[in-house]
């Protein structure tokens, strides 16, 4: 079975007096996590999930946030079980 994984990273540019709100709002998103944040505003977010359309979904919630000025997506990549490379075979002789 080929499971896809879809990643994408986006940047947030937020209030910065806002941030106490939008933080924790970004981070309450099941597929969203804030890989850096910031005092200026500005946040980079990671979204990792099996469906693309969590990721528009949670992209456009974002955006739609108080306190957000802008997000915008600068990454994506999909994946698949498929893809992953093969294990390494331990080449080394027991003796």
């Amino acid at each position: 079975m080929n499971e896809q994984v879809h990643i994408s990273s986006i940047v947030v540019t937020a209030d910065p007096g806002r941030l106490d709100t939008v933080e924790p709002a970004i981070a309450a998103f099941p597929v969203a996590e804030i890989a850096l944040a910031d005092p200026s505003g500005k946040l980079i977010v990671t979204l990792e999930s099996p469906d693309e359309a969590q990721m528009v979904d949670a992209l456009t919630q974002i955006q739609l946030l108080p306190g957000v000025v802008s997000a915008a997506l600068v990454y994506h990549q999909t994946t698949s079980d498929a893809d992953a490379p093969a294990p390494l075979e331990d080449t080394r002789s027991s003796s």
